[in-house]
């Protein structure tokens, strides 16, 4: 299967894991921060220096972000699953809302999902799981 990897940057120690167990499953990955594939990596936070100084309309004039959204859309567009790595920014979870959109496969991941900290529409994900071999066994049963 086509896994994209969504979450946050601050997060990827994390994110890397998961894509390496989905690889080692046999699955095709695709993660943000891995340009291994000739895949466009855009930080945002490491190039943009006066954030301040932009708000959602000026910061998409930059033809780095314009570069970063239509790479990241190319591989949301080729998957068939997207697995939400928990916690997540905004990004992530407009990426996840996407792949549903598109009647995709959503997974969210999370280490531990904590208390007081949820939301109601994680009722698109097709599985919650706190535990990575359950992203395994879930995608095992589709692919039959």
């Amino acid at each position: 299967m086509k896994i994209y990897i969504a979450s946050s940057w601050k997060n990827t120690r994390l994110a890397c894991k998961v894509a390496i167990y989905l690889i080692n499953k046999g699955h095709k990955v695709d993660a943000f921060f891995d340009d291994s594939d000739g895949r466009y990596v855009f930080n945002w936070k490491e190039i943009v220096k006066n954030k301040n100084k932009l708000n959602a309309i000026t910061f998409f004039k930059d033809e780095r972000t314009k570069k970063a959204f239509k790479e990241d859309k190319k591989w949301l567009d080729w998957c068939d699953c997207l697995v939400l790595v928990l916690p997540a920014g905004n990004s992530s979870h407009l990426e996840a809302g996407y792949i549903k959109g598109q009647g995709k496969i959503l997974i969210i991941y999370s280490l531990k999902f904590p208390q007081g900290k949820f939301d109601v529409m994680y009722g698109f994900a097709d599985l919650m799981t706190e535990r990575i071999s359950e992203i395994e066994d879930y995608l095992k049963e589709v692919e039959k």
